[in-house]
């Protein structure tokens, strides 16, 4: 589990290895650390002093938990650890 402290005394849990990025106003950008994948959709958390707005959500979080000792938990899918590009989707009719 890694654990990383941001602004205003919350702390954010994963299961995954992350990327955050964070605004001096306590927004935050959470990217799943995927290096052969390019950069997924970021997890957008707006935070404040007593408060957490889940913004955007991307497809590869399975559960967030915000907890009252100002934890914020996430799980992540093992979807993009499943991923293959053997098969094409695109067939020619012609």
């Amino acid at each position: 589990m890694v654990i990383i402290m941001v602004s205003h005394g919350w702390q954010v849990h994963s299961d995954q290895r992350v990327r955050i990025y964070q605004e001096e106003d306590g927004n935050l950008a959470i990217f799943l650390d995927l290096r052969e994948f390019g950069d997924p959709a970021p997890l957008l958390i707006d935070l404040s002093e007593q408060s957490v707005s889940i913004v955007s959500t991307p497809h590869l979080v399975e559960k967030i938990e915000v907890k009252l000792t100002k934890e914020i938990v996430i799980t992540w899918s093992d979807e993009p650890f499943q991923l293959s590009a053997t098969e094409g989707i695109y067939e020619d009719t012609e």
